[in-house]
């Protein structure tokens, strides 16, 4: 197949000679150019999934659209106070300007499995991209944000995201990702790592607004060294449907990972979230808390697994999954898995829920003489409070309840105006 056909399920293989010849076109250095090919090589040997996987018997492959892979267009802008001497460009220009930075990490985080072949597209044919690097004892006041659109058409999204926190160093990265509508169906797959240094702060947030054409089947791996700390939140809102593979491997001892996600879906939307955290070392922590609003006969599955190595002590980790349904026609499927594979543990346990709202707290708001549909929407604010509560920026948190507005309506509006 060559690179601008269109692969029903994007099954077909890559030919290496005409993914090198991309990044021969782009004046990408040798190493850069290499990966791209050596992505499309470990294509060939890697099966797609077949939808028989316990992580995707709940979202059939087969449905999921073909797209050129090559002639997506988008425009990323970048909006940072304060990032020197922090490194931030897009991807093509960092592998120009500054090749010695993004060669040792290209490629050097484990998508999950059952994700690995389409990571190993976007590896191959990626055309927008960021590269962050925070060298180390760089200490960054101001959060970094990309914005990302994407123009409307019917061919495939694929970016590579890098973000490499050195050594005792603290960054927050933000994108902010969108897309105009098209006529057709169009696959997104944005790969991302992030790699945390010993004792580096590292916290990333991924607003997700796609236009209802598109399929958002994203990868993402963290790793964390020693004494590290890293937050992630993934705040989805958009595309049709929604396909997340999340890794998170803690590499030394005594760091701490949270994973973050805010779900609001409606329509007929589906979002299917399957995580890895894998514990090792010694005294450290994975953390994991999930929250939908499902509206109208939209559908949430969370399949998380907690894995905890046998050469782990004294680890702790929980995992959480709490599901608010609006419709009679909503509906979630969260499921838990712990895999312990040691006896010195310092804790690991798991919650799911998913519920209707309770008609006594909405009885309560209504008392104080609001209607319904405001009180439904400032219970579910209060529902994400957790999550948004973990951000201390307001204009960050702004940025994520703008991105809510859709949904929780008046709630947003009210924090917002405070928060200016």
């Amino acid at each position: 197949m060559t690179p601008g056909a269109t692969s029903p399920a994007l099954r077909a293989p890559l030919d290496p000679e005409e993914v090198e010849r991309l990044g021969v076109e782009r004046a990408e250095p040798d190493f850069a150019i290499g990966s791209r090919r050596a992505a499309a090589e470990r294509l060939a040997e890697l099966a797609f999934p077949s939808g028989q996987e316990e992580e995707w018997r709940r979202f059939p492959p087969r449905e999921i659209p073909g797209s050129p892979l090559l002639g997506a267009r988008a425009t990323t802008t970048y909006l940072a106070d304060d990032r020197e001497p922090a490194y931030v460009a897009d991807l093509a220009a960092a592998l120009r300007e500054r090749p010695e930075l993004v060669e040792p990490w290209l490629g050097a985080g484990r998508p999950i499995a059952t994700h690995a072949a389409l990571a190993a597209v976007a590896d191959a044919m990626w055309t927008e991209g960021t590269f962050v690097h925070v060298p180390r004892g760089v200490a960054l006041r101001a959060p970094i944000v990309a914005e990302t659109r994407w123009a409307a058409g019917d061919e495939a999204c694929l970016s590579r995201t890098i973000v490499v926190a050195e050594e005792g160093s603290r960054v927050t990265f933000v994108e902010d990702v969108a897309s105009e509508v098209g006529s057709g169906r169009r696959v997104a797959i944005p790969h991302l790592e992030v790699h945390a240094g010993p004792g580096a702060e590292v916290r990333y947030v991924r607003i997700q607004r796609f236009g209802r054409d598109v399929w958002d089947l994203g990868a993402q791996w963290y790793g964390s060294g020693g004494s590290s700390r890293l937050a992630a939140y993934n705040v989805l809102v958009g595309s049709a449907r929604s396909k997340i593979g999340i890794v998170s491997d803690i590499l030394g001892d005594g760091a701490e990972v949270k994973l973050y996600g805010l779900i609001a879906a409606g329509d007929d939307q589906r979002i299917d979230v399957n995580s890895i955290q894998r514990l090792d070392g010694r005294a450290s922590q994975s953390d994991l808390l999930y929250l939908s609003a499902l509206y109208d006969a939209a559908k949430a599955t969370f399949y998380g697994v907690v894995r905890v190595e046998p050469t782990s002590h004294a680890t702790g980790s929980y995992q959480e999954c709490r599901n608010l349904l609006l419709s009679d026609r909503a509906s979630a499927n969260p499921i838990p898995v712990l895999e312990i594979l040691t006896n010195d543990v310092a804790r690991c346990g798991h919650g799911a829920t998913a519920g209707r709202m309770d008609e006594e707290e909405i009885f309560y708001v209504l008392s104080r003489g609001i209607d319904r549909r405001t009180a439904e929407q400032l219970l579910v604010r209060g529902h994400f409070a957790r999550v948004l509560n973990s951000i201390p920026e307001l204009p960050l948190r702004s940025r994520i309840l703008e991105a809510l507005r859709p949904r929780i309506g008046q709630a947003a509006e009210f924090e917002m105006q405070a928060a200016a």
